[in-house]
């Protein structure tokens, strides 16, 4: 069996780190104790001894909820074990994580639903897609977006700029400002959303029964609540909103100076 010694590897570099530095110093073991470690740009899986337990052959590795690998190879997505067997093929342009036995995955351009065994259960026909959530989730068609269900079904049609699902009662949607962002390769570094033609993104609530529950006020998209209040971010600050109107900021929230300076100088913060 091939064993690593860190300094052959990518991560490490001699002029910075010690002659003892360990794998564990270098990167991050997961609940199979195992870590993906690169050699010339290609990624493979190393346990705590430096052993090669799957062999440097990929692109990326990134360690999913049913305990297998999402792998990049040739270009294409896939699925594997810690053994290097293949569950789901090579052939994905994208894919997400298994989130409620569901994948998304994008194939020719276009965004769909497999399950484990690489059926597919919801067809490549969407230009966007979120996970699902509470079986729903929120999909892309022509510039817009809608919300569907397990089978398919349209629940909410398509006429938002985004949805994703909060729960099976509440749906966060987005609407673009007024406010054009010049420097989105700036921004890309900040927890802002932006629309396709870099407009600021504010967030709101909706029901399942698309009534509006709260207008486009927080910064991010509204997923959580504290004391049954829906929690937003307004100019930078993370809180919640007291009786729909009132916002309570978390004090134990607080900006980096210099992230102050450059996101007022962007025109996104006051």
């Amino acid at each position: 069996m091939e064993i690593l010694i860190p300094k052959n590897t990518d991560q490490f570099d001699d002029f910075v780190h010690k002659d003892t530095t360990t794998f564990e110093e270098l990167t991050t073991f997961d609940r199979n104790n195992l870590a993906p470690i690169s050699v010339n740009n290609k990624f493979g899986l190393i346990n705590k001894s430096g052993e090669v337990i799957l062999p440097l052959e990929f692109d990326k590795l990134v360690l999913t909820t049913v305990n297998a690998y999402s792998a990049l190879k040739n270009n294409k997505w896939g699925l594997i074990t810690k053994s290097n067997q293949i569950i789901i093929p090579f052939e994905y342009e994208l894919t997400s994580d298994f989130i409620e036995n569901l994948c998304a995955a994008k194939k020719d351009g276009k965004w769909g639903f497999i399950d484990l065994t690489n059926q597919i259960i919801i067809p490549f026909q969407y230009d966007g897609c979120t996970d699902f959530k509470a079986g729903l989730a929120g999909v892309e068609l022509n510039g817009k977006w809608g919300l569907i269900d397990k089978e398919n079904k349209l629940l909410i049609d398509y006429q938002y700029e985004y949805l994703t699902p909060v729960d099976q009662n509440f749906i966060t949607f987005g609407k673009a400002t007024g406010l054009k962002v010049e420097r989105p390769d700036i921004l890309a570094y900040f927890p802002y959303f932006l629309s396709k033609d870099n407009y600021l993104m504010n967030f709101g609530l909706i029901s399942i029964n698309n009534e509006i529950i709260l207008e486009a006020i927080s910064e991010l998209p509204i997923l959580e609540s504290f004391d049954n209040q829906p929690v937003i971010r307004k100019n930078y600050h993370l809180g919640y909103l007291k009786n729909g109107t009132e916002f309570v900021k978390f004090n134990q929230f607080e900006i980096d100076p210099y992230e102050e300076k450059i996101l007022k100088q962007l025109g996104v913060m006051n």
